[in-house]
């Protein structure tokens, strides 16, 4: 039986077969015997939280209204979760407000550190109140908006509270819950930070938070609202002053996200040592305030503060 050589070019072609796919995988090719490789970066270089970002520095001061903080008529603590949500009125903002602090707590009405105050009851805890503590609830409707119902909360789960809070025999409280005023820092007042951002304002820490702002030359000021009766004490010389009313809460983690109305804005008034409020055409003249003007984060991270 006569046999047949190959001819060189068959056999070119079957070591090229053989060959081309291992000089691809030697040189980072992929071939059929080869696994790919991955084009991640490594682990080490991917950040494991958000880049810092430096925002606005604000400090939220609001009216206390539980007989049992009578030591300081407010609670002030340090902001930088706050942003503007909307454009046309009512203008709108969110504000997010850690869940155990006085100025929250104060802010809502919620009388205890550690209680929720519910919007939706699948993301929070029911709000435990006492027989005949409020005069209405809040819930969902299908909408998403906050429906209100007269009457007490008697037996109601997983409903908000928004009336007013009393315990027996206390004085009415009247609409201190729910209004504040945002005061936007100046780049002088970096050293407020520590007193109003670390200190605890429960048991006697507002009036020390106070005392501590008068040492450095930042005494509080009180100011009150042109057509409402609330008086709000504030710091002297902040970049701007916003005053704002309790729109809607939903549950943020640790924070509880707060989309409040604003209401007026106002100016130092270094004459007669108190906010000036803006009319409507004044506050289209404000110019824009950047880190020139106002406290950013990234000026606390400059000065080792945070």
């Amino acid at each position: 039986m006569a046999t047949h050589r190959p001819s060189s070019l068959a056999l070119i072609t079957a070591y090229a077969a053989i060959l081309l796919p291992l000089s691809l995988t030697s040189g980072g090719g992929v071939s059929a015997f080869s696994r790919p490789q991955s084009h991640h970066p490594n682990k080490a270089t991917i950040p494991s939280c958000p880049p810092p970002i430096s925002m606005p520095v604000w400090s939220l001061s609001c009216p206390i209204p539980f007989p049992t903080q009578e030591l300081s008529s407010s609670s002030m603590s340090i902001l930088t979760f706050v942003t503007p949500v909307s454009v046309s009125s009512p203008k709108l903002w969110a504000v997010s407000l850690y869940k155990t602090s006085l100025t929250r707590c104060s802010f809502l009405g919620v009388t205890n550190r550690g209680e929720e105050y519910n919007d939706i009851p699948s993301t929070a805890s029911s709000v435990t109140t006492t027989s005949g503590s409020a005069y209405s609830v809040r819930r969902r409707d299908s909408m998403g908006e906050a429906g209100l119902l007269p009457g007490g909360v008697d037996g109601a789960v997983g409903w908000r509270v928004t009336g007013e809070y009393r315990r027996p025999g206390s004085k009415p409280l009247g609409s201190t819950q729910g209004v504040g005023i945002l005061q936007l820092l100046s780049p002088k007042q970096s050293k407020l930070v520590p007193i109003l951002g670390k200190m605890p304002g429960w048991d006697g820490g507002a009036l020390m938070k106070k005392e501590e702002c008068a040492k450095i030359g930042h005494e509080w000021v009180a100011v009150g609202s042109d057509e409402e009766e609330e008086q709000f004490e504030v710091l002297p010389h902040c970049a701007s002053y916003i005053q704002i009313k309790l729109k809607r809460v939903t549950d943020g983690g640790d924070h509880d996200v707060c989309i409040v109305q604003v209401t007026k804005n106002g100016v130092w008034d270094d004459v007669n040592k108190t906010v000036f409020w803006l009319e409507e055409g004044d506050q289209q003249q404000q110019p824009a305030l950047d880190s020139t003007a106002a406290l950013y984060s990234g000026q606390l991270r400059d000065e080792g503060i945070i």
